[in-house]
């Protein structure tokens, strides 16, 4: 089935005069990886392409082959030449919509994406949830439509799969994305570069805050679960960014031996962001159940109007002006896991 649908996927890139690419709304490897990978082969097709992200790109990946195709002007839906959308990485059907909505005239719309929690929103669905990377996804649509991608494609696809897989190292990794690393290798990506970009790139004050969640590391016995905190007053006293700040929980699951690591963490903006890693676990379950979604070894949610609190020497979330220790908290939404 997988491969009709990728065969599907390149008619409707064929016939298309005007198609627009869209990002996943949380920028990352992945997203940029698999949607730029995708640009690359429609450049080469003659298309004026371009890739809809929903902010500026952070600046570590300013790099990245194509960049100058992404745009995070809304204004390129209200041209009424689109006739086709393709959206990667993305299981939210209310953030394509909006897009999609603005368009002048009703167009079909490609889900490529490898999320357990996408309820196939699109026209056409490849949501492969055992694939470890939405990039992978692309890569295996390269290989069913026998296109040759070029050494920007490969670099870009690869950056993708090392970024959802921890260059190898998680539990998403499979047979399929070592075979596409090695493929992709030959093909002329640049893997020194994908991990400097990835991995190489913090500064000492973004490590700072980093040892400051280290420092409050908890283990809750019932369970196993392990996780840890970091406060807007963190991120506000040192000057350090958001996006410098991620990647903790993918971190923490590469270097201890922990089976459910679950980092919460203030939003510059308001609320609580919560990101989660597990190696046997289903942590997509949890974060359906608190509105977000992901993957089933790496899956986030958020909290609106909450922030982090230390209450009695343990930490917990005010949510609507109510205090509740991360127990109660999962209690309430996932009592099967927290008896």
């Amino acid at each position: 089935m997988q491969s009709y649908i990728h065969r599907q996927i390149h008619e409707e890139l064929l016939k298309a005069k005007h198609p627009v690419l869209i990002s996943d709304e949380r920028i990352d490897g992945d997203s940029l990886g698999s949607s730029l990978a995708m640009a690359d082969y429609l450049k080469r097709l003659g298309h004026d392409i371009q890739v809809y992200v929903p902010k500026p790109v952070p600046e570590q990946y300013h790099k990245l082959p194509l960049m100058d195709l992404c745009t995070d002007d809304q204004a390129i839906f209200q041209n009424a030449d689109i006739d086709l959308v393709a959206v990667f990485d993305c299981s939210d059907p209310d953030y394509v919509s909006r897009l999609v909505e603005q368009i002048p005239r009703s167009v079909k719309v490609i889900n490529i994406d490898h999320h357990a929690t996408n309820p196939g929103y699109g026209d056409i669905n490849q949501v492969v949830a055992t694939a470890p990377a939405a990039s992978q996804i692309v890569f295996d649509f390269y290989q069913e439509n026998k296109i040759i991608p070029s050494r920007d494609a490969a670099t870009l696809m690869l950056m993708g799969i090392c970024s959802d897989t921890g260059v190898f190292t998680n539990g998403a990794t499979n047979a399929g994305s070592l075979d596409a690393g090695s493929e992709l290798i030959l093909r002329g990506a640049q893997v020194q570069d994908i991990i400097r970009l990835l991995f190489r790139n913090r500064s000492v004050e973004a490590l700072r805050i980093w040892g400051a969640a280290l420092g409050r590391l908890v283990e809750h016995q019932p369970t196993g679960f392990v996780w840890t905190f970091l406060t807007k007053q963190d991120m506000e006293s040192s000057g350090v960014s958001e996006e410098e700040i991620g990647g903790l929980s993918n971190f923490l699951s590469l270097v201890t031996d922990v089976d459910t690591l679950i980092v919460f963490r203030d939003s510059i903006e308001g609320g609580v962001k919560v990101s989660m890693r597990t190696r046997s676990g289903n942590v997509a379950e949890i974060a359906t159940a608190f509105g977000g979604g992901g993957h089933i070894k790496a899956a986030g949610f958020s909290l609106d109007n909450s922030y982090l609190t230390l209450k009695d020497e343990t930490w917990g979330i005010v949510q609507d002006g109510q205090y509740a220790t991360i127990e109660e908290l999962f209690k309430v939404k996932v009592p099967h896991l927290f008896k």
